[in-house]
C-alpha cells in the first residue's frame, strides 16, 4: 500500500492513492504519473469507499439488533414507576393466603395422608352455595372454575372424589356435579397425553383453580432432571397465561418431608406454598412447609362418614401427637443426645431431606426449645440432658 511520504521530486504524498487521483485532477502532478498507477489509485480508493460502507452498514446492523433486543427484554425489566396489582388469593385460610392467580402451589405427603381430602375441602369450601349448612373447613369462599384432573386412580373412585365435593359444596342436586367444576380421571391415558389433555382442559375450561391430583404421573420418569423441569416450567407458563394457581399433589419420600423426586424439588422451589400432611393416629395435621407470603396456622381434620365416601371434617390438633419429631428421635438415638449441629443436618439429609429442609427443621426445633444450641461449641442437644459445661455432665464424661 502506498506511504505518504516524500517523492524523489520532494512532493508529499505523490505515492499516496488518494493524492494521486487529486494531482490528476487538479492538474498539479510534477512526476509523472502513468495509467495503471491511476487506475491503481482507484482500484485502492474503491477498495477503502467499500470498506467504509461496510462498516458503516455492519454499525446500522448492530444498531437494529440491539434496539431489537431490547424491546423484547423490555416485557421482563422492572420498572418502578409502574403500578403492579397484587394477585387475586385463590386459597386463602382465615385471611392467610395460600394460593394464588399466577403461582403454583403443592400439598406434599406419605401416601394415605388423607391429601386428596384436603383437596376436597379447600374446592368444597371455594365453591360453597350460599345460604347452605354444609360442612365447612375454614377455607375463603372464592366461586370460580374449578379443574380436577387425576392421574392415579379409577374413574370410579374418582367419582367418588366428585361426589365429596358436591356435597361439602351444599350443592342442591347430588346427581350432578357443581356446575362450575369439571374432573376428569386419566389413569388410563401415557404420561405425555396426560400433559396434554391437561393443557387442553384449562385453554377450553379457563378455570381459577387446578387440582392435579399425581403431578408424579404426568410424566414417565420422575427422577428426569430435564423433564421434571419441563413439566413445572409450563405448569408455570400456563397459570400465568390463563390468571389461574395450580394445586398439585405429590408423595414425599419415605420418612420423610422432602417431596419425591426431581419433580418435587423443583415444585417445592417454584411453588407459592408448600402444605406438608402427615398422620397422627387418626387426624391428619397440615403444617405451612415452604411459604411466601405469612405462613398460616397450623390444623388437623379427620374423616367422617355421613355418606359412604366420607368428609373431611376440622378437629382439634392431637394432644397424642408425637413429641419427637426425626430430628430429635435421630439426635436422642444415634448420637445420645447431642452432637455437632452440622453433624445431624449431614444425617437428616442422609435421610431423604434437602439442605434447606433438614437446616430448617433442626432450626425450628432450637426456635420452639426442643433442642438446645450451644453457639460457641455449635453443639445441639435434647433439653433433658444437662450443659456440657455443667458438674452433672462432667460428672458423666469422668
Amino acid at each position: 500500500m502506498y506511504q505518504n511520504q516524500p517523492s524523489n521530486g520532494g512532493m508529499q504524498g505523490v505515492n499516496d492513492p488518494f493524492n494521486i487521483r487529486k494531482m490528476v485532477a487538479e492538474g498539479s502532478t510534477i512526476e509523472p504519473v502513468t495509467a495503471a498507477e491511476v487506475q491503481h489509485a482507484d482500484e485502492v480508493i474503491a477498495k477503502a469507499e467499500k470498506e467504509l460502507t461496510d462498516d458503516l452498514r455492519a454499525q446500522e446492523e448492530r444498531l437494529k439488533l440491539r434496539e431489537m433486543a431490547l424491546e423484547q427484554l423490555a416485557r421482563y425489566e422492572i420498572d418502578l414507576s409502574q403500578q403492579l396489582k397484587e394477585p387475586k388469593p385463590v386459597i386463602a385460610r382465615y385471611g392467610m393466603t395460600i394460593g394464588s392467580e399466577g403461582n403454583l402451589s403443592a400439598i406434599v405427603g406419605e401416601a394415605k395422608s388423607k391429601k386428596s381430602f384436603l383437596c376436597t375441602a379447600i374446592v368444597g369450601d371455594l365453591l360453597k352455595v350460599p345460604g347452605m349448612t354444609a360442612q365447612e373447613n375454614g377455607f375463603q369462599r372464592r366461586i370460580g372454575r374449578v379443574l380436577w384432573v387425576d392421574t392415579e386412580q379409577s374413574a370410579l373412585h374418582v367419582r367418588k372424589i366428585a361426589r365429596r365435593i358436591t356435597h361439602l359444596t351444599g350443592w342442591n342436586d347430588p346427581t350432578t356435579i357443581h356446575p362450575l367444576m369439571k374432573l376428569y380421571a386419566l389413569r388410563e391415558e401415557p404420561p405425555k397425553e396426560r400433559m396434554s389433555i391437561l393443557r387442553q382442559a384449562i385453554e377450553a375450561w379457563r378455570p381459577k383453580l387446578v387440582v392435579i391430583d399425581g403431578i408424579a404421573d404426568l410424566q414417565y420418569n420422575t427422577n428426569d432432571l430435564e423433564e421434571s423441569e419441563r413439566i413445572v416450567m409450563e405448569l408455570m407458563a400456563l397459570s400465568s397465561l390463563y390468571s389461574c394457581h395450580i394445586l398439585s399433589v405429590l408423595h414425599t419420600n419415605p420418612n420423610s418431608d422432602k417431596a419425591r423426586g426431581h419433580v418435587g424439588s423443583s415444585l417445592q422451589r417454584k411453588a407459592e406454598t408448600v402444605l406438608y400432611v402427615h398422620k397422627v393416629g387418626e387426624r391428619s395435621v397440615v403444617e405451612p412447609q415452604f411459604c411466601r407470603n405469612e405462613p398460616f396456622e397450623r390444623f388437623a381434620f379427620h374423616i367422617e362418614n355421613p355418606i359412604d365416601e366420607g368428609i373431611p371434617v376440622p378437629t382439634d390438633m392431637p394432644r397424642d401427637e408425637p413429641k419427637e419429631s426425626p430430628e430429635l428421635a435421630l439426635l436422642r438415638r444415634e448420637f445420645g443426645g447431642a452432637v455437632e449441629r452440622s453433624v445431624l443436618i449431614h444425617k437428616l439429609r442422609e435421610r431423604g431431606c434437602s439442605e434447606g429442609v433438614a437446616k430448617m427443621r433442626v432450626s425450628r426445633a432450637i426456635r420452639r426449645g426442643l433442642m438446645r444450641y450451644d453457639e460457641l461449641s455449635r453443639i445441639v442437644s435434647l433439653p433433658d440432658l444437662p450443659p456440657a459445661d455443667s458438674p452433672s455432665a462432667q460428672e458423666e464424661i469422668e
